[in-house]
């Protein structure tokens, strides 16, 4: 993808990333948390890369709840969004978009006081989305407390220490309730401890374009 900036300087290599704040957020993540912190108490978590904290089987999108199909709708939002971009890039934001089409499964993760994931990656599938309920109540004296970090997908930018330039740098993103992320799941991530009180509750989502 190439977008140009002016006519003699473009962007090349880049790696898109949608950031987007769910506007009835308050109303849904009350649902969503109480589906989500149910399940928690009744069932026994998976370990994949969590340490400590729950963590659902990939069931969340089939599960009953009215609030699971209100999310459902948002994340489609994103998704049809994102799969706009080579559109956007081309300058043709007006030109008619076909609809994305697309396969998904996700997961809940509730991270109390110490938990974390460590780093990895989302393999076999093309777009990597995280949807924040809750963030708990983060002490203040950390300040990556509970953290998502993107890693610069380019391993050779860490050499790069071009002024006003921050390639080879991590992204860090504060969690904050109604926070939707999608992201490429080839970009190694993890998230800081959390250090507070309450549950810091997520919503993970592997999907996989239709290739047809």
């Amino acid at each position: 993808m190439q977008v140009q900036i002016t006519p003699e300087v473009a962007l090349m290599f880049g790696t898109p990333i949608l950031f987007r704040t769910v506007a009835n957020a308050a109303a849904l993540n009350a649902g969503l948390e109480r589906a989500i912190l149910s399940r928690a108490q009744t069932q026994i978590g998976k370990r994949i890369s969590n340490v400590g904290g729950w963590q659902s089987p990939p069931d969340f999108l089939e599960w009953p709840e009215p609030a699971i199909a209100q999310y459902k709708a948002e994340l489609d939002h994103g998704i049809q969004n994102i799969s706009a971009l080579p559109v956007l890039a081309e300058g043709r934001a007006h030109a008619p978009r076909n609809r994305a089409n697309y396969s998904a499964y996700g997961w809940a993760n509730v991270n109390q006081n110490g938990d974390y994931n460590t780093l990895h990656v989302h393999a076999n599938s093309d777009w990597s989305v995280v949807y924040y309920v809750a963030p708990g109540l983060p002490s203040p004296d950390t300040p990556t407390n509970g953290r998502i970090e993107l890693r610069d997908p380019r391993p050779l930018a860490a050499f790069a220490h071009t002024p006003g330039f921050t390639s080879g740098q991590p992204m860090q993103i504060k969690p904050e309730a109604g926070l939707m992320l999608i992201f490429p799941s080839w970009i190694e991530h993890w998230v800081h401890p959390f250090h507070g009180e309450g549950n810091r509750i997520s919503i993970a989502v592997n999907v996989m374009m239709n290739r047809n």
